[in-house]
């Protein structure tokens, strides 16, 4: 028979193990540290795919006559660069203050911003993408003749799966942000205020 006086219910209390066991403040700072070395690394790569993506779509836009294609060229470049300033815009920046603050707080918010970025990439970085891909496909099928073709269908079909694999592989980073976030919350909630 379960034991429902105070003392037994205390104990039972007491007893359990946590979902997550707390962190300590040293894996704090050291996830800390690795999420703004990968931030960073990711930031970089970003940026050097909007640069080659400006070059090899504004030589389409020069070396093709097509009109679509330069059109389409032109919205690619166009959405690259609104790609690389959200990009810029909606991620978490190091705080060279962070140590004097409460980092188990700093980190937290770093890893929501993120799982904020993350979890709305269909909006930010693969729409922009949307309207100058569709353009720039049709001035091609245009210029080879393909328009109604089962060759056109394969090409939209493969860029409509990396579009979705780059959506599910963000939603799934997202989800694994959210879990640390949830570690951290109980690690506050557990041990106080982490410092």
């Amino acid at each position: 028979m379960t034991d429902f006086s105070d003392k037994g219910l205390h104990a039972l209390w007491h007893d359990s193990q946590p979902v997550f066991e707390p962190l300590e403040l040293e894996e704090i700072k050291r996830q800390a540290a690795r999420f703004g070395d990968a931030i960073r690394r990711r930031n970089r790569r970003e940026y050097a795919a909007t640069a080659l993506v400006i070059v090899v779509f504004a030589l389409y836009a020069a070396i093709f006559a097509e009109p679509l294609i330069k059109i389409g060229s032109l919205l690619v470049i166009a959405g690259a660069l609104v790609v690389a300033w959200q990009l810029a815009r909606r991620t978490s920046r190091p705080d060279p203050n962070a140590e004097a603050q409460n980092i188990s707080g700093y980190y937290r918010e770093r890893l929501v911003r993120e799982e904020h970025m993350l979890a709305r990439v269909g909006r930010w970085y693969l729409a922009p993408f949307v309207p100058g891909l569709l353009v720039f496909m049709l001035g091609q099928a245009k210029a080879s003749g393909m328009g109604g073709s089962l060759i056109f269908l394969l090409v939209v079909a493969l860029q409509l799966l990396v579009f979705g694999g780059i959506w599910i592989l963000n939603r799934r980073a997202a989800a694994i942000l959210r879990e640390r976030i949830v570690r951290i919350d109980h690690t506050i909630i557990f041990d106080g205020d982490s410092r």
